[in-house]
């Protein structure tokens, strides 16, 4: 019996340190700029492969 008792407080103990460390929630999301190399005329992919801004597949070159 102790011993189930000495590993209770042990990770009870664990938790409230483990959550002493935390930061304050602010309640929302922070919403962050996106990288500049993702905005704009970047490629996007999909299952099919690359395609572009409007939606178009783009071709890619095969390598030598």
């Amino acid at each position: 019996m102790k011993t189930n008792q000495t590993i209770i407080i042990a990770m009870t103990a664990v938790l409230l340190l483990t959550l002493a460390g935390c930061q304050e929630p602010k309640g929302y999301l922070e919403l962050k700029e996106p990288k500049p190399e993702l905005r704009g005329d970047a490629i996007h992919w999909t299952v099919k492969g690359p395609v572009d801004a409007s939606g178009n597949p783009i071709v890619l070159e095969e390598v030598k």
